[in-house]
């Protein structure tokens, strides 16, 4: 990503010119950025292939027909980020925070995401496959009309008060409901 348009995006930002963070059609390889404010940026037709993300907040961002393969994030804020048909492929998601974030028509395959907090996003037909939530923090977390495989919840963390929801809105405390209702959807 040009450092010139991140430039101008941080002048946005601050109401001093410059000009949104828009980027389309465009291929990022081994890609590394860290300690960048890139809130409310936008992406679309964008692939990222084998990166790290490092402290960057990507707070209200929206991703379009975008492909993560082989990216980490690390210590990211992805609150209120909207991903749209979108594929993350191998990636890794460690201490981020992802609460508030809309996932509609997405496929996450063999993905890890571990100490996130995921409180109160929404996964709108989604394809999970072959993905750990590891100590992840899922109060009000929503899955709807959503597809799972190989899912493992390890050590998660359910609220009683703000349950899991899963497609027909059954109310989840716990890894053993949330286990049971992933076996019967995914028949």
């Amino acid at each position: 990503m040009e450092t010139i348009k991140i430039q101008q995006h941080q002048q946005w930002l601050h109401d001093n010119g410059g000009q949104q963070l828009d980027i389309a059609d465009e291929d990022f390889n081994d890609i590394i950025l860290k300690n960048e404010d890139l809130n409310t940026a936008i992406f679309s037709n964008t692939k990222f292939i084998s990166g790290i993300f490092r402290n960057l907040n990507l707070g209200g961002s929206s991703f379009f027909n975008c492909t993560f393969s082989s990216v980490n994030f690390e210590h990211c804020f992805l609150r209120k980020c909207e991903f749209h048909e979108c594929t993350f492929i191998n990636c890794i998601f460690s201490e981020n925070e992802i609460t508030k974030t809309e996932f509609y028509d997405t496929a996450i395959e063999t993905c890890i995401f571990n100490k996130v907090k995921l409180g109160w996003s929404y996964f709108g037909n989604c394809g999970i496959s072959d993905t750990t939530f590891e100590s992840a923090e899922l109060d009000g977390l929503m899955f709807m009309e959503s597809q799972f495989k190989a899912i493992d919840f390890k050590n998660a963390e359910f609220s009683t008060v703000y349950p899991v929801k899963i497609n027909d809105n059954i109310n989840i405390t716990t890894i053993e409901q949330l286990q049971t209702a992933i076996k019967k959807i995914s028949g």
